[in-house]
């Protein structure tokens, strides 16, 4: 039976929870947009139905789908993989072999990834290994050739995302206001200060009445903006 809303809702307690028009606003409004494919909610919802995100939500209508934050964090590095010319045979097989030798269901959300050469690599143990080449060794000295995908910072001890920098002092952490884009190092959402700036507070009042710097204020708001104008 397919997962509902609420049951979804339920299996992730509300950390980082997002619909999939909020999810694809985010990737493209992340400072390195130019580096992923174009993108919005029908093709993340397509990717979804590929099996590239929860493996539950594949019979999920489209309306009552919500991802998780290990889900936005995977159909991000997809983008990006897709940009950087990895074909989707190369994708799903690194994919499948990632979570075979895991155990996790969304392996590109808890290790670090590269592309090149036509290849997903990552590290296993102490070697460079390619995902869809089940495993097969790189050569140490390709390494600086190849791109980085993630930019995250990941628990030491589970290696899941534990966050993501998608702009200047903006961060996303699961069990952070839900997951919401807040100022980095703090609770406060971006979408707050924006809130206030467009009710007609300065940004100098109100980056004294957070206790912030007036770029940071500018930062936050400017994230807003370009979510605005997906």
């Amino acid at each position: 039976m397919a997962t509902t809303i609420n049951e979804n809702a339920r299996l992730h307690s509300w950390e980082g929870i997002y619909e999939p028009t909020e999810a694809a606003s985010y990737l493209k409004a992340s400072a390195r947009s130019e580096d992923i494919v174009p993108f919005d909610s029908t093709k993340l919802i397509r990717w979804i139905r590929r099996g590239l995100a929860n493996p539950e939500l594949v019979e999920v209508p489209g309306r009552d789908i919500l991802i998780d934050f290990e889900d936005l964090i995977s159909m991000r590095v997809i983008s990006t993989l897709k940009s950087a010319g990895m074909n989707w045979p190369a994708i799903y097989e690194a994919e499948k072999w990632l979570r075979e030798m895991t155990g996790l269901r969304q392996p590109f959300a808890t290790e670090s990834l590269w592309a090149g050469q036509g290849d997903v690599f990552t590290e296993w143990g102490d070697r460079l290994v390619s995902g869809n080449r089940r495993g097969q060794t790189g050569l140490e000295l390709i390494r600086k050739y190849l791109i980085p995908i993630h930019g995250l910072v990941f628990h030491e001890e589970s290696h899941r995302a534990a966050s993501w920098e998608p702009a200047q002092d903006v961060l996303l952490q699961p069990a952070v206001q839900f997951g919401a884009p807040c100022v980095k190092g703090t609770r406060i959402p971006t979408k707050a200060l924006m809130g206030m700036i467009e009710a007609g507070d300065s940004e100098e009042w109100v980056a004294q009445s957070y206790n912030l710097s007036v770029s940071t204020v500018r930062a936050a708001c400017d994230w807003e903006s370009r979510i605005q104008s997906q």
